[in-house]
């Protein structure tokens, strides 16, 4: 981020208005000659005119010191005019000194064939380029008497800023190998902190780290790309290296701000301010990467040039601030971004010949980058030095309290034992008493179902001969008032012997008088008792295939099967039938199906069907215990089978399976 935001500014100053243009005027003893001040341009915003058009135009103006355009979609033409003395070289190198330029082309007119073009830039193949360098540079004669004109067409999606340079061809390979060592300098010391600070980001997890490791990393590989570095051993056209540039540059918004507020502490110290400063960052990042997917590449980029810079402008406000409150990080990070302001300072005095050209002046930006790399790793040490002091001294502390703690449970736990040891002995005592109370109320438990058995048992033969006192007396064609009252005994008989059945099949299957039994048992024989009950031609048997036994306790399903009837034929009208449907459910299970045709049951109701003393709406006014349905799905579940229900206006169906797998 700070790299392409100073790389701006170097490029604005280098911007400001300068005299108008001389003529070029070449002699025996220059080498290097800075054109800008003797050329002059001519925008071109159709983007179509020819040689011949931009001759004809004659409309150019004096260029600047720099030539420095900003985004435009124009073409723009350089015209430059160059006079040799008697005795100047012939041969020169002119070199457009940016390496991002898209579509560069110079055009020279010889005498005899005319005017003749030389065409560089990303968008033109490295093997065309008439010049095997990082930038786009040409080869001229000036072997000819009398001026020179050369036309410099340069078109480009990036930024259209750079210096334009003639050179003998000589000082021109000289300055490019130290170039290249300086660069190499650079981008080695580059990746010896990146390697560095990524184990030891990976070794410690101290996340500052990891965010300067990301910081170099970007920082590198933007040089890499603006440089023309990348593209040079690669061959890499420009449509790609401009997308992984216009990413590295709007990620630098977030990436930088992230390092900051690690570097400044700003989470401890301005929790708030660092929430703020994050989430504007992300947001930047997110549209200006958006508006290159959507507008393009100058439009992205632009605004977040303006974005970084109004960031760094904020955050060397804040780290002013805190290294004025006493925050050592503050005045560190402050350091290190001077250093490297000072790099591209002596850059500027040096393209505004403030300062001579040598070593340090040419790569005076390099010399302040690696300079900014050194003391900012001194600031991501310092801070680690210093976490790591504080948390010895964290750790001193806790194994201070943690001995302090150990003494005081140590006491703890011996008052804690004695008192556990009176509690455990108590407790002892107490389960003696509950154990000899538990076998009190067993027995008791086992007296009471013992005498309800033997009540029963007794309660049945009466009843029995009840029943069949009134079946004589109706066999004996009594009057119509004996016979009402003989079949009001048969019932209450029969509804008192089934009541006891209910309450004895629930306490059974609640394992209180003896365990379930089941063995294997004729279908047919079940049935017939079951329907033997009531009157024939009340129940309707029908077999859809016909079992031959299942494995039951007979009379639990007995009861069960005597439930289900009973309810079928309770609500069913009077005069009709209640059918019973037989048939084979997966091999050995056996389906029960009762079928009547009374009223539908309400859908509330029937979730509740099968709940223990639950009756309907239809039940109430009817004599019944609400133990009918909860005792069949108790047999069901015993007989590892299920039972339900379902019911519409043409009555109710309810099904009983036994004994499934």
């Amino acid at each position: 981020m700070a790299i392409r935001l100073l790389s701006f500014l170097l490029c604005f100053l280098c911007s400001l208005p300068a005299c108008s243009q001389l003529p070029l005027v070449l002699d025996s003893g220059m080498q290097h000659v800075e054109l800008s001040p003797y050329a002059s341009l001519l925008r071109d915003a159709s983007g179509t005119m020819t040689i011949d058009d931009v001759v004809a135009a004659r409309a150019e103006v004096p260029l600047q010191k720099t030539f420095n355009a900003g985004f435009t979609k124009d073409a723009l033409w350089v015209r430059i005019e160059i006079t040799g003395n008697e005795g100047h070289p012939h041969d020169w190198i002119l070199e457009v000194n940016n390496a991002v330029m898209d579509d560069v082309r110079l055009y020279g007119k010889n005498k005899a064939e005319g005017w003749k073009e030389w065409v560089s830039g990303e968008d033109i193949p490295r093997s065309r380029w008439p010049v095997q360098y990082r930038n786009p540079a040409f080869r001229i004669n000036l072997k000819e008497p009398g001026p020179h004109t050369f036309w410099l067409r340069i078109a480009s999606r990036n930024s259209i800023s750079a210096q334009l340079s003639l050179w003998a061809p000589d000082v021109f390979s000289n300055r490019a190998r130290d170039e290249y060592l300086a660069y190499g300098l650079l981008f080695g010391t580059y990746a010896m902190i990146i390697v560095f600070y990524l184990f030891f980001w990976i070794s410690t997890g101290e996340i500052v780290s990891g965010w300067y490791t990301i910081y170099v990393a970007n920082s590198l590989f933007q040089m890499l790309i603006s440089f023309g570095f990348l593209q040079e051993h690669t061959g890499l056209p420009g449509r790609i290296t401009d997308h992984v540039l216009a990413f590295l540059i709007c990620s630098s918004i977030w990436i930088g701000a992230r390092l900051s507020a690690g570097v400044l502490e700003l989470p401890r110290v301005m929790p708030r301010l660092n929430r703020y400063l994050v989430g504007a960052a992300t947001a930047g990042f997110f549209v200006t990467i958006s508006l290159v997917a959507v507008k393009g590449y100058a439009a992205g980029v632009g605004l977040a040039q303006i974005i970084a810079a109004t960031e760094v402008l904020f955050i060397i406000g804040i780290s002013t601030y805190l290294w004025y409150r006493g925050h050592r990080p503050a005045g560190l990070y402050l350091l290190a971004f001077g250093l490297f302001c000072a790099g591209i300072l002596v850059r500027v005095m040096r393209n505004f010949t403030l300062l001579p050209p040598n070593f340090a002046t040419d790569n005076g930006f390099q010399i302040g980058a690696v300079l900014h790399m050194l003391v900012m790793s001194m600031v991501i040490m310092d801070r680690y030095n210093a976490m790591k002091a504080a948390a010895g001294r964290a750790q001193a502390e806790a194994l201070r309290v943690k001995a302090e703690r150990e003494a005081y449970l140590n006491v703890e736990i011996k008052k804690r034992t004695a008192s556990l040891t009176q509690e455990i002995t108590r407790r002892e005592s107490m389960e003696i008493e509950l154990r000899q109370s538990l076998d009190v109320e067993k027995q008791a438990r086992q007296e009471q179902l013992d005498f309800v058995a033997m009540v029963s048992h007794e309660f049945r033969t009466p009843l029995a001969i009840i029943d069949t006192c009134a079946q004589r007396i109706l066999g004996t064609v009594p009057s119509a008032i004996t016979q009402e009252r003989c079949s009001h005994i048969r019932e209450a008989s029969y509804r008192m012997t089934r009541l006891m059945d209910e309450f004895l099949s629930l306490d059974r299957i609640n394992g209180d008088l003896r365990a379930f039994s089941p063995r294997e048992e004729e279908i047919e024989a079940i049935v017939q008792k079951a329907v033997s009950e009531w009157h024939p031609g009340s129940i309707e048997v029908t077999y859809v295939e016909r079992p031959q036994s299942v494995l039951c306790d007979t009379a639990l399903l007995h009861v069960a099967l005597r439930n289900l009837l009973a309810n079928a034929i309770r609500h069913s009208p009077q005069d009709s039938s209640v059918h019973l449907r037989i048939s084979v459910h997966e091999e050995r299970a056996v389906k029960f199906e009762i079928l009547n045709s009374g009223q539908e049951i309400p859908a509330d109701e029937i979730p509740k069907l099968f709940q223990k003393y639950f009756r309907g709406r239809g039940a109430q006014g009817s004599p019944g215990s609400g133990l009918g349905l909860y005792l069949v799905e108790r047999v069901a579940k015993l007989h590892n089978g299920s039972v339900s229900v379902l019911s519409s206006q043409e009555g109710s169906c309810f099904s009983l399976i036994i004994g499934e797998a």
